[in-house]
């Protein structure tokens, strides 16, 4: 009970229990004297022990007031004799019996019960409780300790409760574990205990179980336990929680008293408005807000960005300052502070700095870090540098978290040789020496040739030993900054990467994708894939930033298979791609040399759009344009009327065109009669159809052939009405297209007509013959469906136009 501590004048005790002993008895828990233990007998000899002789019974037996036959009045007075019972007790405590044990004592409770403070060895009983403990037996000690209890034997020192408690926490028994609770006399105490063990162990449910079984111990309210179950949802992240049992309060006309509101405040600091609800009640209810609601709230505007606000309420507690009503601590000082460095503002914080020394308030490491960060995002790494050596002269300790800021700024400075120096002076020159002269022609980046380097020769232990000017060690992240110093050095990287290794520390996510990146810059393709290989089979699961790294190497590097083949890797292993992935992959090519490319570049399009994603696909439709666009480039004779890059911006294809040509590429040859272009442009209709005459085109090299008329689905019109002119002029682009352009036969699907190319200007253009359906009859009314404008591209001309393409070289 030594790590808790009660905040607060006044405690609310649970009622006294009725089966308590008087204070005097307390003291009797000790037995004046020490009975002879029974040998062990069997179990079932427990039940019914023979009468002792008068020499050992020399104490006058308690009387049942019951009228019993002569054989059970010997086996009543066998219960209730003290000594007799004790020893049954014993007995069947060493014969691990505890469950007949706890059978006799409730059987003897039952007719007027006696006390065992007297005839009982504590520390025998002490031993076998702790044995249920430790087997997992954790219900049977407490119902052991439990009627004991009411035998009037102090059970306060039987058990350490931390064990029992522990327990109960991990096998999630908490109605169990405030019934042991209740037993001691800190109950109160650990009532909290028991439910903040619960919340740290994300375990809510039992939490609010816990806090509903402790409700029963109190007449009134205890608000320790309402501020207990409150912290227990912040620690499970279960705001909505704790604002559910603060209405509930509210509802039974409970006041929380300032340490309720405070946790309520901290648990929802994420939500601005509703912290200022709570501030806003208390003072509603009566309860005056101390230093500490105020740090909440100036917590809030710093989570919520709000420097206005924060501001604002600085002004009003300097003023609340002056006038006596309270006085700011460190804490509020450091929020503050923390505020303007989050938003940037170097020059506020320093002004806070200096009403913080002239208020006599010493800063903490949380200041110092914030006033070093607040400069450091700035770019003043002077700054930056100057204040820590202030707060060492100071005397605040620095921690490892100020050190890596001061890194970081250099590193973002692009100062890595001081970046380097300041670390080797961290570690004292001890045990890190630069490399050797002969690696300066192969440093980048200012001087990489500074990257530590472990000396041969020098032990484990020499290195994980640090200098008394900076009593902390380096961790992962001070690492992962100075892989960003080693610039494009990969070599330099990897003795740095080796050396954190050899003091001890793992590398994470971070380091392995600044890693890969690193050795990506060099395009070494081969040695990213060694790597990400390396880091799996060492048990870190690479995240999407090591795999996208790893893409955007391949991609870099002109590897479009390798990056796909990592793209499906990534997949398998049930990574998600993000949009940095996606982007990188759609746009590493410049142009499409073939269908198999266009198809997986579509492909992963579609996966992007199922995702949620959003992309800027202008240039991915650009390059699909100028694929289908050959089809007629290759032969050379004829000239694209509507060039696609220099479309209107109305006209630009939206995304509902990659769709329609994901949607035919991606199927057989043989599967493609009809091409439905409803719904779009003109220039967008001819790319669908471009994009699948290409794939026929492609397919038909490697023997794939058209088996049947192709139809073009051109759009639907009601019945007895006129087409759109958007459908006319889709229309009229189809025909100039498959009769001008590629020499096509397009007609209407009735018309029988031989193969010719007439010119187009010999050609009427008009409403095409509608394709309509039988009548539909329901009821009494005849409805007419919309009818298709549709036109047929015949076998025959495909056939021709195949041939003709393949001879053209």
């Amino acid at each position: 009970m030594r790590d808790f501590v009660i905040l607060g004048s006044s405690i609310i005790t649970p009622p006294p229990n009725s089966h308590l002993p008087p204070s005097s008895s307390s003291s009797s828990s000790t037995p004046q004297h020490r009975h002879p233990i029974l040998k062990p007998h069997k179990p079932s000899s427990l039940p019914k022990l023979k009468p002792l002789s008068s020499s050992n019974t020399s104490s006058t037996p308690l009387q049942t007031p019951l009228k019993l036959k002569d054989s059970d009045t010997l086996e009543t007075d066998s219960e209730l004799n003290p000594e007799t019972l004790a020893n049954a007790v014993l007995v069947g405590i060493k014969d691990n019996n505890v469950r007949s044990v706890i059978e006799r004592l409730n059987r003897a409770e039952g007719l007027g019960g006696v006390s065992l403070s007297a005839h009982l060895d504590a520390s025998v009983i002490a031993n076998e409780c702790c044995h249920l403990v430790t087997r997992g037996h954790i219900e049977e000690a407490v119902e052991l300790m439990e009627i004991l209890q009411r035998f009037q034997l102090s059970i306060a020192e039987l058990v350490e409760p931390s064990h029992i408690l522990k327990r109960c926490v991990l096998n999630r028994k908490p109605v169990l574990a405030v019934r042991y609770a209740s037993l001691l006399p800190q109950a109160h105490i650990l009532f909290n205990r028991i439910i903040l063990e619960f919340g740290k162990s994300m375990d809510l449910v039992s939490a609010l179980k816990a806090y509903d079984a402790t409700r029963k111990n109190f007449q009134k309210p205890n608000l320790y336990i309402c501020r207990a179950i409150i912290d227990a949802c912040g620690l499970c992240g279960d705001f909505m929680k704790s604002r559910y049992l603060y209405e509930d309060w509210l509802n039974q006309k409970i006041t929380p008293n300032i340490y309720v509101f405070n946790s309520l405040m901290n648990v929802n600091a994420h939500d601005f408005s509703y912290s200022l609800d709570l501030y806003q009640n208390m003072q509603k209810l009566g309860v005056k807000p101390d230093v500490t609601s105020y740090n909440i709230l100036l917590k809030a505007c710093c989570v919520a960005g709000r420097v206005d606000l924060a501001q604002d309420m600085y002004k009003e507690l300097k003023h609340l300052e002056s006038v006596g009503q309270l006085k700011l601590d460190v804490f509020t000082y450091s929020t503050i502070i923390k505020v303007f460095a989050d938003a940037k503002l170097w020059q506020m914080a320093l002004k806070i700095k200096r009403d913080m020394l002239s208020a006599g308030v010493s800063l903490n490491v949380v200041a110092w870090s914030s006033l070093i960060n607040a400069c450091a995002h700035a770019g003043l790494v002077e700054q930056a540098i100057q204040l820590f050596e202030e707060m060492m002269s100071s005397g605040c300790e620095p921690n490892t978290r100020c050190f890596n800021i001061i890194l970081n700024a250099c590193v973002e400075d692009c100062q890595y040789d001081r970046a380097f120096r300041f670390f080797h002076s961290w570690k004292g020159n001890k045990m890190l020496v630069p490399f050797d002269e002969s690696n300066n022609n192969n440093s980048e980046q200012g001087g990489m040739h500074n990257v530590t380097k472990v000396p041969i020769g020098i032990s484990s232990s020499h290195i994980l030993s640090c200098t008394e000017r900076f009593p902390f060690a380096p961790t992962t992240s001070t690492y992962n900054i100075l892989l960003k110093a080693c610039g494009t050095n990969y070599y330099h990287a990897k003795a740095l990467f080796n050396e954190m290794r050899t003091v001890g520390l793992s590398p994470n996510q971070i380091s392995w994708s600044t890693l890969i990146d690193i050795c990506g810059a060099s395009e070494n393709v081969d040695g990213v894939v060694e790597i990400l290989r390396t880091m799996i089979d060492s048990g870190i699961k690479p995240d999407v930033v090591a795999y996208t790294t790893a893409i955007k190497v391949c991609v870099e590097s002109r590897n479009f298979t390798k990056a796909l083949t990592l793209y499906k890797e990534m997949k398998s292993y049930g990574t998600l791609p993000n949009m940095v992935t996606y982007n990188t992959l759609l746009r590493a090519r410049s142009k499409y040399g073939s269908l198999r490319e266009v198809q997986q570049c579509l492909a992963i399009y579609q996966d992007m759009r199922k995702a949620g994603y959003k992309p800027n696909d202008y240039y991915l439709k650009e390059l699909i344009g100028e694929w289908c666009e050959g089809v007629i480039q290759e032969s050379g004779e004829y000239e694209c009327e509507f060039s696609y890059s220099k479309k209107p911006e109305k006209e630009r294809p939206r995304s509902l065109l990659l769709e329609t040509i994901a949607t035919h590429l991606l199927k057989r040859v043989a599967d493609i009669l009809a091409i439905d272009v409803q719904g779009l442009t003109k220039v967008e209709a001819r790319l669908v159809i471009l994009a699948v005459l290409r794939m026929i085109k492609e397919n038909y090299a490697f023997g794939h052939s058209v088996n049947d008329d192709i139809l073009i689905i051109i759009g639907a019109i009601k019945a007895d009405e006129s087409p759109s002119k958007e459908i006319l002029e889709v229309q009229e682009a189809i025909i100039k297209l498959l009769w001008n352009e590629l020499g096509l036969e397009a007609l209407p699907p009735n018309c029988r007509t031989e193969f010719q190319n007439p010119k187009l200007s010999n050609l009427t253009l008009k409403a095409l013959p509608a394709d309509e359906s039988l009548p539909t009859t329901t009821g009494l009314h005849t409805r007419r469906p919309a009818a298709l404008q549709r036109l047929k591209v015949t076998k025959k001309s495909l056939h021709h136009w195949l041939q003709r393409k393949v001879s053209v070289k």
